[in-house]
Protein backbone atom coordinates (compact mmCIF):
# COMPACT_ATOMS: atom_id res chain seq x y z
CA UNK A 1 0.00 0.00 0.00
CA UNK A 2 2.85 2.44 1.01
CA UNK A 3 5.93 2.74 -1.63
CA UNK A 4 9.27 3.96 -0.57
CA UNK A 5 10.06 5.35 -3.81
CA UNK A 6 7.07 7.50 -3.88
CA UNK A 7 7.82 8.98 0.05
CA UNK A 8 10.40 10.99 0.61
CA UNK A 9 12.39 12.27 3.50
CA UNK A 10 11.18 15.47 3.12
CA UNK A 11 7.15 13.94 2.66
CA UNK A 12 7.97 11.28 6.04
CA UNK A 13 9.03 14.46 8.39
CA UNK A 14 5.85 16.50 6.87
CA UNK A 15 3.61 13.64 7.94
CA UNK A 16 5.30 13.36 11.38
CA UNK A 17 5.28 17.37 11.98
CA UNK A 18 1.35 17.21 11.45
CA UNK A 19 1.50 14.37 14.28
CA UNK A 20 2.59 15.33 17.45
CA UNK A 21 1.48 11.35 19.78
CA UNK A 22 3.71 8.64 18.25
CA UNK A 23 2.72 4.85 17.33
CA UNK A 24 3.80 1.99 18.91
CA UNK A 25 3.29 -0.94 16.55
CA UNK A 26 3.88 -4.75 17.91
CA UNK A 27 6.62 -6.94 15.73
CA UNK A 28 4.96 -9.95 14.74
CA UNK A 29 5.21 -13.13 11.78
CA UNK A 30 2.63 -10.82 10.00
CA UNK A 31 4.90 -7.71 10.44
CA UNK A 32 8.22 -9.17 10.54
CA UNK A 33 9.78 -8.82 6.35
CA UNK A 34 11.84 -5.96 5.22
CA UNK A 35 8.76 -4.52 3.31
CA UNK A 36 6.18 -5.10 5.99
CA UNK A 37 8.55 -2.92 8.23
CA UNK A 38 8.93 -0.48 5.86
CA UNK A 39 5.30 -0.07 5.20
CA UNK A 40 4.95 0.50 8.74
CA UNK A 41 7.23 3.01 8.90
CA UNK A 42 5.74 4.67 6.09
CA UNK A 43 2.52 4.61 7.70
CA UNK A 44 3.59 6.08 10.77
CA UNK A 45 5.64 3.70 13.19
CA UNK A 46 7.90 5.79 15.28
CA UNK A 47 8.65 2.82 18.17
CA UNK A 48 8.55 -1.23 17.23
CA UNK A 49 7.53 -3.47 19.90
CA UNK A 50 9.65 -6.70 20.49
CA UNK A 51 7.13 -9.05 22.73
CA UNK A 52 8.88 -11.63 23.95
CA UNK A 53 6.50 -13.54 25.55
CA UNK A 54 6.19 -15.07 21.78
CA UNK A 55 9.25 -15.85 19.95
CA UNK A 56 12.36 -17.39 19.86
CA UNK A 57 15.64 -14.91 21.05
CA UNK A 58 16.71 -15.80 17.28
CA UNK A 59 12.92 -14.66 16.05
CA UNK A 60 13.61 -11.20 17.86
CA UNK A 61 17.27 -10.79 16.84
CA UNK A 62 16.27 -10.96 13.23
CA UNK A 63 12.97 -8.87 13.46
CA UNK A 64 15.36 -6.30 15.11
CA UNK A 65 18.20 -6.23 12.30
CA UNK A 66 15.56 -6.00 9.96
CA UNK A 67 13.57 -3.05 11.63
CA UNK A 68 17.14 -1.34 11.81
CA UNK A 69 17.94 -1.86 7.92
CA UNK A 70 13.97 -0.63 7.32
CA UNK A 71 14.48 2.43 9.24
CA UNK A 72 17.21 3.55 7.31
CA UNK A 73 16.41 3.21 4.12
CA UNK A 74 13.52 5.52 5.36
CA UNK A 75 15.62 7.71 6.68
CA UNK A 76 13.56 7.67 10.09
CA UNK A 77 14.66 6.70 13.40
CA UNK A 78 12.42 4.22 15.25
CA UNK A 79 12.97 2.47 18.61
CA UNK A 80 13.30 -0.85 19.58
CA UNK A 81 10.95 -1.83 22.80
CA UNK A 82 11.43 -4.90 24.08
CA UNK A 83 8.52 -6.20 26.50
CA UNK A 84 9.91 -8.95 28.74
CA UNK A 85 7.51 -11.54 29.44
CA UNK A 86 7.05 -11.48 32.74
CA UNK A 87 5.45 -13.60 35.55
CA UNK A 88 2.78 -14.76 33.04
CA UNK A 89 0.69 -17.92 33.84
CA UNK A 90 -0.39 -20.35 31.25
CA UNK A 91 -2.15 -23.18 30.55
CA UNK A 92 -0.22 -26.09 28.92
CA UNK A 93 -1.01 -27.76 26.13
CA UNK A 94 -4.00 -30.42 25.09
CA UNK A 95 -3.98 -33.02 23.06
CA UNK A 96 -6.40 -31.20 20.39
CA UNK A 97 -5.08 -28.47 20.82
CA UNK A 98 -8.29 -27.04 22.67
CA UNK A 99 -10.82 -27.57 25.15
CA UNK A 100 -14.20 -26.73 25.13
CA UNK A 101 -15.74 -25.89 28.90
CA UNK A 102 -19.50 -25.72 28.88
CA UNK A 103 -21.46 -24.16 31.83
CA UNK A 104 -22.28 -27.15 33.66
CA UNK A 105 -19.46 -29.05 34.23
CA UNK A 106 -16.64 -29.22 36.49
CA UNK A 107 -13.28 -28.23 35.71
CA UNK A 108 -9.97 -29.99 37.16
CA UNK A 109 -7.40 -27.63 37.82
CA UNK A 110 -3.77 -29.38 37.74
CA UNK A 111 -0.14 -27.71 37.68
CA UNK A 112 1.41 -29.26 34.03
CA UNK A 113 2.10 -28.57 30.86
CA UNK A 114 0.39 -31.05 28.98
CA UNK A 115 -3.42 -32.20 29.58
CA UNK A 116 -4.14 -35.79 29.37
CA UNK A 117 -5.47 -37.56 26.46
CA UNK A 118 -9.28 -37.63 26.59
CA UNK A 119 -9.14 -41.08 26.42
CA UNK A 120 -7.02 -42.28 28.96
CA UNK A 121 -7.66 -39.92 31.73
CA UNK A 122 -10.59 -40.83 34.55
CA UNK A 123 -10.86 -36.99 34.67
CA UNK A 124 -11.40 -35.55 31.18
CA UNK A 125 -12.67 -32.32 32.26
CA UNK A 126 -8.56 -31.37 33.08
CA UNK A 127 -6.94 -28.01 32.36
CA UNK A 128 -2.91 -27.89 33.09
CA UNK A 129 -1.68 -24.97 34.23
CA UNK A 130 1.80 -24.23 34.22
CA UNK A 131 2.37 -22.89 37.92
CA UNK A 132 3.85 -24.17 40.78
CA UNK A 133 2.48 -24.39 43.87
CA UNK A 134 -1.24 -23.81 42.21
CA UNK A 135 -3.32 -25.79 44.62
CA UNK A 136 -2.13 -23.64 47.82
CA UNK A 137 -2.05 -20.22 46.50
CA UNK A 138 -5.67 -20.61 45.54
CA UNK A 139 -8.61 -20.53 48.03
CA UNK A 140 -12.39 -21.44 48.16
CA UNK A 141 -14.07 -18.66 46.03
CA UNK A 142 -11.60 -17.28 44.25
CA UNK A 143 -12.29 -16.47 40.58
CA UNK A 144 -9.51 -17.62 38.00
CA UNK A 145 -9.45 -15.71 34.78
CA UNK A 146 -8.34 -17.49 31.32
CA UNK A 147 -7.75 -15.85 28.29
CA UNK A 148 -8.49 -12.30 29.45
CA UNK A 149 -11.52 -13.58 31.33
CA UNK A 150 -13.46 -14.99 28.34
CA UNK A 151 -13.43 -18.23 30.47
CA UNK A 152 -14.28 -17.81 34.05
CA UNK A 153 -13.92 -20.75 37.02
CA UNK A 154 -14.62 -20.22 40.46
CA UNK A 155 -13.05 -22.42 43.06
CA UNK A 156 -15.40 -24.84 44.87
CA UNK A 157 -12.75 -27.15 46.51
CA UNK A 158 -9.20 -28.27 46.51
CA UNK A 159 -8.00 -31.85 46.99
CA UNK A 160 -4.79 -33.84 46.89
CA UNK A 161 -2.89 -30.98 44.47
CA UNK A 162 -5.44 -30.09 42.44
CA UNK A 163 -8.30 -27.64 42.30
CA UNK A 164 -11.78 -28.43 41.63
CA UNK A 165 -13.66 -25.79 39.98
CA UNK A 166 -17.48 -24.65 38.66
CA UNK A 167 -18.05 -22.68 35.53
CA UNK A 168 -18.87 -18.77 35.91
CA UNK A 169 -17.86 -18.23 31.84
CA UNK A 170 -17.89 -20.89 29.35
CA UNK A 171 -15.96 -20.61 26.43
CA UNK A 172 -13.34 -22.60 24.35
CA UNK A 173 -9.35 -22.68 25.83
CA UNK A 174 -6.81 -22.87 23.61
CA UNK A 175 -3.23 -24.31 24.00
CA UNK A 176 -1.12 -21.27 25.97
CA UNK A 177 -3.88 -19.43 26.94
CA UNK A 178 -3.00 -16.82 29.81
CA UNK A 179 -4.26 -17.37 33.13
CA UNK A 180 -5.30 -15.03 35.46
CA UNK A 181 -4.91 -15.92 39.66
CA UNK A 182 -5.67 -13.78 42.59
CA UNK A 183 -2.72 -11.45 42.48
CA UNK A 184 -2.72 -10.97 46.57
CA UNK A 185 -1.49 -14.98 46.35
CA UNK A 186 1.46 -15.06 43.49
CA UNK A 187 4.17 -16.20 44.86
CA UNK A 188 6.87 -15.45 41.61
CA UNK A 189 8.88 -12.81 41.12
CA UNK A 190 8.10 -10.05 38.40
CA UNK A 191 11.50 -10.42 36.78
CA UNK A 192 11.71 -14.06 36.23
CA UNK A 193 14.66 -16.24 35.21
CA UNK A 194 13.46 -16.24 31.74
CA UNK A 195 13.10 -12.54 32.01
CA UNK A 196 17.03 -11.98 33.28
CA UNK A 197 18.01 -13.83 30.25
CA UNK A 198 15.81 -12.21 27.88
CA UNK A 199 16.88 -9.10 29.31
CA UNK A 200 20.49 -9.63 28.83
CA UNK A 201 20.21 -10.72 25.41
CA UNK A 202 18.18 -7.89 24.35
CA UNK A 203 20.75 -5.37 25.81
CA UNK A 204 23.06 -7.47 23.69
CA UNK A 205 21.69 -6.94 20.53
CA UNK A 206 20.42 -2.85 21.28
CA UNK A 207 17.04 -2.60 22.14
CA UNK A 208 16.16 1.21 22.75
CA UNK A 209 13.50 0.57 25.83
CA UNK A 210 12.91 -2.26 27.84
CA UNK A 211 9.09 -2.47 28.98
CA UNK A 212 8.70 -4.73 32.59
CA UNK A 213 5.57 -6.35 32.57
CA UNK A 214 3.49 -6.96 36.31
CA UNK A 215 5.09 -4.20 37.77
CA UNK A 216 4.19 -4.45 41.40
CA UNK A 217 6.73 -2.09 43.38
CA UNK A 218 9.24 0.65 42.64
CA UNK A 219 12.13 -1.98 43.64
CA UNK A 220 11.29 -4.17 40.44
CA UNK A 221 12.50 -1.22 38.55
CA UNK A 222 15.27 -0.51 40.07
CA UNK A 223 16.26 -4.52 39.99
CA UNK A 224 16.15 -4.04 36.39
CA UNK A 225 17.94 -0.76 36.08
CA UNK A 226 20.37 -2.56 38.02
CA UNK A 227 21.21 -4.69 35.30
CA UNK A 228 21.27 -3.12 32.62
CA UNK A 229 24.19 -1.41 34.83
CA UNK A 230 25.87 -4.09 34.91
CA UNK A 231 26.10 -4.60 31.21
CA UNK A 232 27.19 -0.63 31.02
CA UNK A 233 23.80 -0.34 29.10
CA UNK A 234 21.75 1.83 31.12
CA UNK A 235 18.65 1.90 28.97
CA UNK A 236 15.20 3.80 30.08
CA UNK A 237 12.82 0.97 31.72
CA UNK A 238 8.88 1.18 30.47
CA UNK A 239 7.24 0.24 34.03
CA UNK A 240 3.26 -1.29 32.37
CA UNK A 241 0.78 -0.47 34.79
CA UNK A 242 -1.57 -3.81 34.95
CA UNK A 243 -1.86 -4.92 38.50
CA UNK A 244 -3.41 -3.68 41.84
CA UNK A 245 0.05 -3.42 43.72
CA UNK A 246 1.12 -1.27 40.79
CA UNK A 247 -1.81 0.78 41.48
CA UNK A 248 -1.29 0.72 45.18
CA UNK A 249 2.36 1.83 44.72
CA UNK A 250 1.51 4.18 41.67
CA UNK A 251 3.49 7.30 42.36
CA UNK A 252 6.68 5.37 43.46
CA UNK A 253 6.62 3.22 40.28
CA UNK A 254 5.77 6.55 38.07
CA UNK A 255 9.10 8.02 40.06
CA UNK A 256 11.09 5.16 39.67
CA UNK A 257 10.66 4.81 35.29
CA UNK A 258 11.87 6.40 33.00
CA UNK A 259 8.38 5.89 30.35
CA UNK A 260 5.11 4.16 31.57
CA UNK A 261 2.60 1.80 29.76
CA UNK A 262 -0.79 1.69 30.46
CA UNK A 263 -1.63 -2.18 30.24
CA UNK A 264 -5.21 -1.88 29.87
CA UNK A 265 -5.61 -5.79 28.88
CA UNK A 266 -4.64 -6.93 32.28
CA UNK A 267 -5.33 -4.01 34.36
CA UNK A 268 -9.06 -4.65 32.40
CA UNK A 269 -8.44 -8.29 34.43
CA UNK A 270 -7.24 -7.27 37.74
CA UNK A 271 -10.46 -4.14 38.16
CA UNK A 272 -13.73 -4.05 36.85
CA UNK A 273 -13.38 -2.75 33.18
CA UNK A 274 -15.48 0.92 34.71
CA UNK A 275 -12.48 1.15 36.46
CA UNK A 276 -9.90 0.88 33.47
CA UNK A 277 -10.91 4.57 31.89
CA UNK A 278 -10.74 6.05 35.36
CA UNK A 279 -7.11 4.15 36.13
CA UNK A 280 -5.85 5.28 32.29
CA UNK A 281 -6.54 8.88 33.30
CA UNK A 282 -5.31 8.98 36.97
CA UNK A 283 -1.85 7.08 35.53
CA UNK A 284 -1.99 9.52 32.90
CA UNK A 285 -2.36 12.73 35.27
CA UNK A 286 0.66 10.81 37.47
CA UNK A 287 3.02 11.03 34.72
CA UNK A 288 2.51 14.29 33.81
CA UNK A 289 3.54 15.23 37.27
CA UNK A 290 6.48 13.51 36.94
CA UNK A 291 7.63 14.27 33.66
CA UNK A 292 7.26 10.43 32.41
CA UNK A 293 6.47 9.89 28.40
CA UNK A 294 3.17 7.28 28.36
CA UNK A 295 1.98 5.07 26.04
CA UNK A 296 -1.57 4.29 26.39
CA UNK A 297 -2.27 -0.19 25.02
CA UNK A 298 -4.35 -3.09 24.35
CA UNK A 299 -7.09 -3.05 22.21
CA UNK A 300 -7.03 -0.10 20.49
CA UNK A 301 -8.17 -0.91 17.10
CA UNK A 302 -8.92 -4.60 18.19
CA UNK A 303 -11.35 -4.85 15.16
CA UNK A 304 -8.51 -4.27 12.71
CA UNK A 305 -7.15 -7.65 13.47
CA UNK A 306 -9.03 -9.27 10.84
CA UNK A 307 -11.17 -5.49 9.27
CA UNK A 308 -10.19 -2.48 7.26
CA UNK A 309 -11.68 0.25 9.18
CA UNK A 310 -11.94 0.32 13.33
CA UNK A 311 -15.45 0.81 14.94
CA UNK A 312 -16.72 4.09 15.68
CA UNK A 313 -15.77 3.18 19.61
CA UNK A 314 -12.17 2.38 18.85
CA UNK A 315 -11.73 5.44 16.98
CA UNK A 316 -12.84 7.29 20.22
CA UNK A 317 -10.83 5.76 22.47
CA UNK A 318 -7.21 6.49 20.34
CA UNK A 319 -8.83 10.34 20.27
CA UNK A 320 -9.83 10.64 24.04
CA UNK A 321 -6.07 9.01 24.70
CA UNK A 322 -4.70 11.67 22.61
CA UNK A 323 -6.70 14.16 24.27
CA UNK A 324 -5.72 13.41 27.30
CA UNK A 325 -2.31 14.08 26.35
CA UNK A 326 -0.64 10.23 26.21
CA UNK A 327 2.96 10.69 24.37
CA UNK A 328 2.26 7.49 22.55
CA UNK A 329 -0.66 4.46 21.68
CA UNK A 330 0.06 1.29 20.43
CA UNK A 331 -1.04 -1.39 18.21
CA UNK A 332 -0.51 -5.35 19.55
CA UNK A 333 -1.99 -7.66 17.21
CA UNK A 334 -3.28 -5.29 14.67
CA UNK A 335 0.10 -5.24 13.47
CA UNK A 336 1.78 -8.50 15.03
CA UNK A 337 -0.43 -10.93 13.47
CA UNK A 338 -3.24 -8.94 11.96
CA UNK A 339 -4.47 -9.60 7.86
CA UNK A 340 -3.09 -5.56 7.00
CA UNK A 341 -0.66 -4.27 9.61
CA UNK A 342 0.57 -0.89 7.58
CA UNK A 343 -3.78 -0.55 7.79
CA UNK A 344 -3.90 -0.48 11.11
CA UNK A 345 -1.30 2.10 11.49
CA UNK A 346 -2.21 4.45 8.95
CA UNK A 347 -5.59 4.48 10.26
CA UNK A 348 -4.18 5.53 13.95
CA UNK A 349 -1.78 8.03 12.34
CA UNK A 350 -5.15 9.56 10.62
CA UNK A 351 -7.51 9.50 13.93
CA UNK A 352 -4.27 10.86 15.89
CA UNK A 353 -4.36 13.66 12.87
CA UNK A 354 -7.56 14.61 13.03
CA UNK A 355 -8.10 14.90 17.03
CA UNK A 356 -4.48 16.92 16.97
CA UNK A 357 -6.29 19.18 14.58
CA UNK A 358 -9.89 19.77 16.14
CA UNK A 359 -10.44 22.78 18.39
CA UNK A 360 -10.71 20.29 21.72
CA UNK A 361 -7.08 19.67 21.54
CA UNK A 362 -4.87 21.25 24.43
CA UNK A 363 -2.79 18.84 25.39
CA UNK A 364 -1.72 19.65 29.02
CA UNK A 365 2.02 20.30 30.28
CA UNK A 366 4.00 18.62 32.78
CA UNK A 367 2.49 20.23 36.05
CA UNK A 368 5.52 19.61 38.48
CA UNK A 369 6.48 21.46 41.30
CA UNK A 370 7.40 25.22 41.18
CA UNK A 371 11.41 23.97 42.44
CA UNK A 372 12.42 22.96 38.64
CA UNK A 373 15.69 22.25 37.41
CA UNK A 374 17.70 24.44 35.15
CA UNK A 375 16.88 22.25 32.26
CA UNK A 376 13.38 22.29 32.55
CA UNK A 377 13.07 25.72 33.36
CA UNK A 378 15.22 26.92 30.53
CA UNK A 379 12.82 24.48 28.33
CA UNK A 380 9.31 26.19 29.64
CA UNK A 381 11.04 29.44 28.63
CA UNK A 382 11.83 28.46 25.04
CA UNK A 383 8.30 27.33 25.04
CA UNK A 384 6.90 30.66 25.83
CA UNK A 385 9.56 32.66 23.72
CA UNK A 386 8.18 30.76 20.75
CA UNK A 387 4.31 31.32 21.29
CA UNK A 388 5.27 34.86 22.15
CA UNK A 389 7.15 35.25 18.97
CA UNK A 390 5.40 33.35 16.62
CA UNK A 391 8.34 31.10 15.93
CA UNK A 392 7.64 28.22 13.40
CA UNK A 393 9.30 25.43 15.37
CA UNK A 394 11.47 24.76 18.45
CA UNK A 395 14.63 23.44 18.14
CA UNK A 396 16.61 20.97 20.52
CA UNK A 397 20.49 20.11 20.41
CA UNK A 398 20.81 17.24 23.17
CA UNK A 399 23.30 14.81 23.55
CA UNK A 400 21.05 12.58 26.04
CA UNK A 401 17.97 13.51 24.52
CA UNK A 402 16.85 15.11 28.05
CA UNK A 403 16.77 18.51 26.35
CA UNK A 404 14.31 17.25 23.87
CA UNK A 405 12.03 15.67 26.76
CA UNK A 406 11.67 18.55 28.89
CA UNK A 407 10.20 20.78 25.65
CA UNK A 408 7.98 17.77 24.94
CA UNK A 409 6.53 17.68 28.17
CA UNK A 410 6.24 21.06 28.17
CA UNK A 411 3.22 20.75 25.26
CA UNK A 412 4.48 23.87 23.07
CA UNK A 413 2.28 24.40 19.87
CA UNK A 414 5.00 23.89 17.42
CA UNK A 415 7.01 21.15 16.65
CA UNK A 416 10.48 19.99 18.18
CA UNK A 417 13.24 19.47 15.71
CA UNK A 418 15.49 17.08 18.03
CA UNK A 419 19.27 17.04 16.33
CA UNK A 420 21.83 15.20 18.41
CA UNK A 421 25.10 13.03 16.80
CA UNK A 422 24.27 10.08 19.21
CA UNK A 423 22.42 7.39 17.22
CA UNK A 424 21.07 5.58 20.21
CA UNK A 425 19.57 8.89 21.45
CA UNK A 426 18.03 9.53 18.13
CA UNK A 427 16.07 6.12 18.04
CA UNK A 428 15.68 7.25 21.96
CA UNK A 429 13.48 10.19 20.94
CA UNK A 430 10.92 8.57 18.09
CA UNK A 431 8.56 7.95 21.63
CA UNK A 432 8.71 11.78 22.49
CA UNK A 433 4.92 13.48 22.20
CA UNK A 434 5.82 16.01 19.26
CA UNK A 435 9.85 14.93 18.72
CA UNK A 436 11.46 14.86 15.34
CA UNK A 437 14.96 13.69 16.14
CA UNK A 438 17.36 14.21 13.37
CA UNK A 439 21.12 13.62 13.04
CA UNK A 440 23.90 16.25 13.37
CA UNK A 441 27.64 15.78 13.63
CA UNK A 442 29.40 16.73 16.64
CA UNK A 443 29.89 20.70 16.90
CA UNK A 444 31.51 22.56 19.62
CA UNK A 445 30.12 25.98 18.37
CA UNK A 446 26.91 26.98 19.13
CA UNK A 447 26.85 29.33 15.86
CA UNK A 448 27.33 27.01 13.81
CA UNK A 449 24.57 24.51 15.42
CA UNK A 450 22.38 26.99 15.03
CA UNK A 451 23.43 27.67 11.40
CA UNK A 452 23.47 23.89 10.49
CA UNK A 453 19.38 24.09 11.74
CA UNK A 454 18.85 27.31 9.91
CA UNK A 455 19.93 25.16 6.23
CA UNK A 456 18.15 22.22 7.21
CA UNK A 457 14.65 23.99 7.99
CA UNK A 458 14.99 26.12 4.94
CA UNK A 459 16.28 23.45 2.21
CA UNK A 460 13.37 20.65 3.70
CA UNK A 461 10.78 23.20 3.11
CA UNK A 462 9.54 23.25 7.08
CA UNK A 463 10.05 27.43 7.16
CA UNK A 464 11.02 30.64 4.73
CA UNK A 465 13.36 33.25 4.83
CA UNK A 466 12.06 35.79 7.81
CA UNK A 467 10.58 32.91 9.83
CA UNK A 468 11.66 32.21 13.13
CA UNK A 469 12.97 29.38 15.43
CA UNK A 470 13.76 29.03 19.10
CA UNK A 471 16.60 26.99 19.47
CA UNK A 472 17.48 25.27 22.96
CA UNK A 473 21.47 23.83 23.96
CA UNK A 474 23.90 23.61 26.52
CA UNK A 475 26.87 25.32 27.20
CA UNK A 476 29.50 24.21 26.70
CA UNK A 477 27.95 21.78 23.81
CA UNK A 478 28.50 18.25 23.70
CA UNK A 479 27.86 17.48 28.13
CA UNK A 480 24.84 15.73 28.67
CA UNK A 481 22.00 17.61 31.15
CA UNK A 482 23.67 21.10 30.40
CA UNK A 483 20.72 22.88 28.78
CA UNK A 484 21.23 26.39 29.69
CA UNK A 485 20.82 28.52 26.61
CA UNK A 486 17.89 29.93 24.09
CA UNK A 487 18.42 31.67 21.17
CA UNK A 488 15.59 33.16 18.33
CA UNK A 489 17.24 32.57 15.10
CA UNK A 490 15.22 34.77 11.86
CA UNK A 491 15.72 32.23 8.80
CA UNK A 492 18.02 33.44 6.23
Amino acid sequence: MFSTKKRSLCGILWAVLARRTKIVCTIGPASETRDALEQLIMAGMDVARLNFSHGSTDDHARRLATLRAAADKCQKPVAALQDLCGPKIRTGSFPRGAYVIAPDQEVVLVEGVVGPAPSASPEPDVIPIQYAGLADDVVVGDLILIDDGRVALRVRRISGGKVYCSVDQPGVVRDQAGVHLPSRSLRVATLTEKDKADLSFGLSIGVDYVALSFVRRSDDIRLVREICEAWGKPTPIVAKIETPAAVEDLEGIVAAADAIMVARGDLGVEFPPERVPVLQKQILGLARMYQRPVIVATEMLQSMVHATRPTRAEASDVANAVFDGTDAVMLSAETATGDHPSVAAAMMARIIRQAEASPFYSPPSSHASEAVSVPEGIARAACAVAREVKAKLLVAFTESGSSARFVSKARPHVPILAFSPNEGTRRKLALYWGVIPRYIEQLRDTDSMVERANDFVLTNGFGSPGDKIVAVFGAPTGVAGTTNSIRVRVLE
